[in-house]
């Protein structure tokens, strides 16, 4: 499971890609770290009350604690202020990990069906979409939801010296 990190930055541009109710989803994020080095997070998922509260903000050093949801996407989880009060919405992630454990399991009891008929209409070829479908339901209904619970990031929290409520 992927550990809470924390990275002081500079954001420079961002791509707004998608937006949902609770949360957004940035792409090609560059920033600028401590060095001054220039680097980019491809797909950046953040609490829009993270993003309306200045986590976003353009050329101001913040502090982001975030998780990799995979090799090349992050979720931006919390960020400190630069008074040093960390802002966190633990009830927002609590919704959208129980909203990813439904879509794992909408995934994975569409994987046979949707196999199935890719297969039909490329001659077998489809039948690689069943194990695609069966993986992301399986990342959806085990991995994401354990990786955002509050339990877990009240105990990652702790490790960086920072106590929520």
């Amino acid at each position: 499971m992927p550990e809470l990190k924390k990275l002081t930055l500079t954001v420079k541009n961002y791509d707004a890609q998608a937006s949902g109710d609770l949360d957004a989803l940035y792409r090609r994020v560059r920033y600028e770290d401590e060095h001054g080095t220039t680097l980019y997070f491809k797909e950046v998922v953040m609490l829009k009350y993270l993003a309306k509260h200045g986590a976003l903000a353009t050329d101001a050093p913040r502090t982001w604690y975030y998780k990799h949801a995979s090799k090349k996407s992050i979720i931006v989880v919390a960020f400190e202020k630069p008074g040093g009060k960390v802002e966190c919405d633990l009830d927002d992630l609590r919704i959208i990990a129980r909203s990813t454990l439904i879509k794992g399991v909408v995934i994975s009891l569409a994987a046979v069906p949707a196999g199935i008929i890719a297969a039909t209409a490329t001659f077998g070829i489809g039948l690689v979409i069943i194990p695609m479908f069966l993986w992301y339901g399986y990342r959806n209904v085990f991995k994401l939801p354990k990786m955002l619970g509050r339990k877990t990031l009240l105990d990652e929290f702790s490790k960086f010296g920072v106590t929520l409520r």
